[in-house]
């Protein structure tokens, strides 16, 4: 158990402090709709690098099972599904009541780490 704990935190951790220097070398998307779709790039980046996390920690950690391609999948829907949350206003509204100063971008995060071990 130890070692999921010491996995989510570096998990989270690093895919925050590495997605935006890998985002640095793509291209900038335009806004769609007047809506910043560059959200669901930053999704795909952090559902990859908290897979790659994920298959180190595997490896390094004691206890900690391999992921497969389904935890890949399911990491990176949910961190999809959550992106795209941030477009419905009422979704929004309803979190800022409750944790007001939330970034956004947090999560497709949360959700890629939630999708990593929902299916690990």
């Amino acid at each position: 158990m130890l070692g999921y704990i010491i996995l989510i935190i570096l998990q989270i951790g690093g895919a925050w402090t590495i997605a935006p220097h890998l985002k640095r070398y793509l291209p900038a998307i335009p806004q769609f709709g007047g809506h910043n779709v560059e959200i669901f790039v930053w999704a795909l980046l952090f559902a990859i690098i908290v897979f790659v996390i994920g298959f180190i920690g595997s490896i390094v950690l004691k206890g900690v099972r391999t992921p497969g391609a389904g935890t890949l999948t399911v990491s990176i829907i949910l961190a999809l599904v959550l992106a795209a949350l941030t477009f419905v206003a009422p979704v929004m509204q309803a979190v800022a009541q409750v944790a007001p100063r939330i970034e956004v971008l947090w999560w497709p995060l949360i959700g890629a780490a939630v999708g990593y071990f929902i299916k690990r």
